[in-house]
């Protein structure tokens, strides 16, 4: 394995200096072969980040070991289009590799290169169900709009890969002409052919075709119900609330996250009481703290009570949660004990999401409060109890935002001048 991370290393540095032009076939052929004989864990990493955030670099390599070669260039070049013609030969003769993580990595340069449009449709009728998939997801990878028609036809395939692939890739592409292909595969016989077409209609964000993926909310499997949901939230239906919130109920723990977000994606206020039920009672912290955020995204002041008995809860994540969506809630002007409570706790993300929040609320009673916070080690909590209390215009704030006018940070000295020039 160490003898492969090596070969990995010299291919990125190989066939290149500086510069943003696609990778050569040399390099291709390198790399492609370096992943061939690493780890699959290694490969699979690697494969995800192609192209993801590699342009640029560091001025003078700074961040870098002294004794590194300079692979940016390399890079970099795998992150450009490809244009060479024998490199893009490369890639489409790799597509039917043994190595999956191999072929998965050629599909992708291959959908990020220039690669002809009749070359990929020719490649989607291809014999080999493996190509017909590598060549799915290139469309999908690199949206190419031409592929449309012939990925459609995939999504009858007798293969399950190629069918899924297409479907997914239909939802890249993001052509609404796909969707009446996409709502009959949504009926496949195959589970993951009809996961991935429920995904691919929820990335349309139509909702008349909500009633076509509602069904899925019953399916046995739980990743295909979780994925309904998801969508069903993109598609902003008004008309499938009540699934949703029926959705909550579910065994898995997954799917009620799902449900959860989805809920909030359609602002649906008859999930409000259901979401607060579940904050409290949900033994997932995952759950309860997609509940919290929920709740402050459908804004309720009728949530700031179970908010705040959130703020208990054993998990700190949930009490960072329950202290955010505190501070989004509207018409709350009395702030609860246990959020006062929350701005000295140890955690310094909790106390920054509690004093915002009591910030927000300008509950007259918790001057002293926001007051304490301005001798606070960080600044974003120091400056959000300078803007609460300059929102409050009250005399009792004025000698605390007076010691503010000599905070160590400019930011947080400025909004005290503010603050004071709007207290009376």
């Amino acid at each position: 394995m160490i003898r492969a991370l090596h070969v990995l290393v010299l291919s990125l540095a190989a066939a290149g200096g500086p510069g943003r032009a696609g990778a050569d076939s040399a390099r291709v052929a390198t790399l492609l072969s370096a992943l061939a004989h690493t780890d699959p864990v290694i490969c699979d990493l690697i494969g995800d980040q192609l192209g993801n955030f590699w342009m640029g670099g560091e001025p003078g390599r700074l961040g870098r070991f002294d004794d590194a070669p300079n692979v940016q260039g390399a890079k970099d070049s795998l992150a450009g289009t490809i244009t060479d013609p024998r490199a893009v030969s490369l890639l489409v003769a790799t597509l039917g590799a043994e190595n999956a993580c191999v072929r998965r990595v050629a599909a992708k340069l291959l959908g990020r290169s220039a690669v002809s449009a009749a070359v990929l449709r020719g490649l989607l009728d291809n014999p080999a169900p493996r190509i017909r998939e590598s060549a799915a997801f290139a469309s999908g990878v690199g949206e190419r709009r031409e592929t449309r028609v012939a990925l459609e036809h995939l999504l009858a395939d007798s293969a399950t890969g190629p069918a899924a692939m297409a479907a997914w890739a239909l939802g890249e592409i993001q052509d609404p002409a796909s969707a009446p292909a996409l709502v009959g595969a949504v009926r496949a016989a195959s589970p993951r052919v009809r996961l991935a077409s429920a995904w691919a209609l929820g990335q349309f964000e139509d909702a008349s075709f909500a009633k076509d993926v509602l069904p899925l909310l019953r399916d046995t499997d739980p990743v295909l119900r979780a994925t309904a949901a998801e969508a069903l939230g993109r598609m902003k239906s008004p008309r499938v609330g009540a699934a949703l919130v029926g959705a909550l109920n579910d065994r898995n723990d997954a799917v009620r996250r799902a449900a959860v977000r989805a809920l909030a994606d359609l602002h649906e206020q008859s999930a409000v009481a259901p979401l607060e039920r579940l904050l409290l009672n949900d033994p997932d912290p995952e759950v309860q703290r997609e509940c919290a955020r929920a709740l402050g995204d459908l804004h309720a002041s009728r949530s700031l009570d179970p908010l705040a008995r959130a703020l208990g809860d054993p998990d700190v994540e949930v009490q960072r949660a329950a202290a955010d969506a505190i501070g989004e809630l509207d018409d709350v002007t009395k702030a609860p004990a246990a959020l006062v409570r929350a701005t000295t706790s140890p955690d310094l993300d909790l106390r920054r999401h509690a004093t915002k929040a009591l910030a927000h609320i300008g509950d007259l009673a918790t001057v002293q409060a926001l007051a304490d916070r301005l001798g606070d080690e960080d600044k974003d909590i120091r400056l959000a109890a300078v803007e609460g209390l300059g929102e409050m215009k009250v005399e009792a704030a004025i000698p605390g935002l007076t010691r503010a006018l000599n905070d160590r940070d400019p930011e947080v000295r400025r909004a005290a001048a503010e603050a004071l020039g709007k207290t009376p």
